[in-house]
């Protein structure tokens, strides 16, 4: 399971360049879901240092879905607590499933 990470400061959610990372079907829903939400979001190299000072922090995956880092390193990120842009986009990310043209059925097995 590969793990993607994002980190949100001053409410921008940034995320590191897919040559840094897997341009992954859930980072890419995560992009998509922000736009909706209004969230702005940026694309660039992030340093670890970023990561540490951030307001939130979390990860995403096919199988963790969005997860809130709330320590790096043993530093506290933000308030030590899951963050108000992260919390938005795990209750839009929640939706995916039940949107048309998101899901693809699969065919019964026998």
């Amino acid at each position: 399971n590969a793990t993607n990470v994002f980190m949100v400061e001053d409410g921008v959610l940034l995320t590191p360049t897919a040559d840094a990372c897997l341009p992954g079907i859930t980072r890419e829903t995560v992009l998509v879901l922000a736009k909706e939400l209004g969230i702005e979001t940026v694309v660039k190299n992030i340093s670890l240092a970023e990561f540490h000072a951030a307001d939130e922090v979390f990860t995403s995956g096919t199988m963790g879905e969005l997860t809130p880092v709330t320590m790096i390193d043993g530093r506290t990120i933000g308030n030590g607590k899951v963050g108000e842009v992260t919390l938005q986009l795990q209750e839009s990310y929640s939706t995916v499933p039940d949107r048309p043209g998101w899901t693809t059925e699969l065919p019964p097995f026998d």
